[in-house]
């Protein structure tokens, strides 16, 4: 889950090689993921990879969750954010209409270059959500529809977020002269404001389930599209069966890759960055100020999204990527998302509930 906010700020004296640096930033996780695959026009059906979830009652998944932030300045790597979860998905009922699927998370850990103290807050924060499972729904064919609990989660974050911001300013009140606390806080809850928040929050499940329902024209494909920020992109997309590993795949495993190229013209850059800015900081900006910013952009934006979705044959997620790669002069921002199975206990799909199968990777 997504719930580390990443502020920074910036002064006019700030090097120019840091201005980027907060741009590329902004342009990186200012997106909610979202798959950029495109779905097939009419096609055959012989000809289609359909994206379908075969569950059965207490089917019961792990999966492990790896989240990575680096930035790359000449040829110089430095990895920003770490975390690496652990979860299980458990199908609590199956009928014609889809599936209620309970996430009980197990365990969470992140790391950061700096401010350990606050790393350590937001961890306690982060695996204290162990104890507030996950209730969602999903349609006939695996696409979520709503997270039943919402405002249950909501309300839990919400005190323990409270609780947070009182011992970290209570630790470092010179913050507020950066940061008030009531713009942080209000930041940190409007990722739990409602039940489309917080179904985003979990980026793992948007990762897991965003292309259920879909149909993928087996080969390769390559087309033009406008993306969901309103610019345009190239898609290049390959559909395959295949078996997922040798040991513990099947025939009938499918995998879906995919490559999108966005680029996003520099006056579009610095107007964004400016309305970032002014959103997060107390301070006014000068017109001098915004001059100074604007004026430091005098290149586009490139941004590559990288997709791999390796699925079961029953349409259980096995192996997921989603990576965004955004380019600004000599910076290169790389934010990557891996989801990958570590056990199973099936049931025989149109079986009794006494026919299971089970394996760990």
């Amino acid at each position: 889950m997504n719930k580390f906010v990443l502020l920074q700020t910036f002064s006019k004296k700030a090097k120019m090689k840091n201005i980027y640096t907060l741009l590329l930033l902004f342009i990186a996780f200012s997106a909610n993921v979202s798959a950029q695959v495109q779905t097939a026009e009419a096609s055959s059906a012989d000809s289609l990879i359909n994206v379908i979830a075969y569950f059965c009652k207490n089917d019961t998944m792990g999966y492990n969750f790896q989240h990575v932030k680096m930035k790359v300045v000449d040829n110089d790597t430095t990895v920003n954010y770490y975390s690496e979860s652990e979860f299980r998905l458990i199908v609590r009922d199956s009928t014609s209409q889809g599936y209620k699927i309970e996430l009980q998370p197990i365990s969470h850990h992140f790391e950061t270059p700096e401010d350990t103290v606050m790393t350590q807050m937001m961890e306690k924060l982060i695996n204290s959500l162990g104890d507030v499972p996950l209730i969602f729904t999903t349609d006939e064919l695996g696409t979520i529809q709503h997270v039943e609990n919402w405002r249950e989660v909501r309300d839990f974050t919400r005190k323990a977020s409270k609780a947070l911001m009182d011992s970290l300013y209570a630790l470092k009140p010179e913050m507020e002269q950066a940061i008030a606390r009531q713009r942080f806080e209000a930041a940190l809850n409007m990722q739990f404001a409602n039940e489309k928040a917080i179904l985003e929050s979990y980026e793992e499940l948007t990762i897991m389930f965003g292309v259920h329902g879909k149909a993928f024209k087996i080969g390769k494909t390559e087309g033009d599209y406008i993306s969901d920020q309103g610019y345009p992109q190239h898609v290049t997309c390959v559909a395959s069966y295949g078996k997922t590993s040798e040991d513990a795949g099947f025939d009938d495993d499918y995998y879906l890759n995919s490559v999108s190229e966005i680029t996003i013209p520099a006056k579009d850059v610095g107007n964004l960055m400016l309305d970032q800015v002014n959103m997060m900081s107390e301070h006014k900006m000068t017109e001098e100020e915004q001059k100074v910013m604007t004026s430091a952009i005098d290149e586009d934006a490139k941004v590559s999204i990288v997709e791999g979705y390796d699925m079961f044959f029953n349409g259980w997620p096995c192996d997921m990527e989603y990576d965004k790669i955004t380019d600004l002069k000599n910076v290169r921002n790389m934010e990557i998302h891996r989801v990958q199975w570590t056990s199973r206990v099936w049931g025989i799909y149109g079986g009794s509930d006494e026919q299971q199968d089970g394996v760990s990777m």
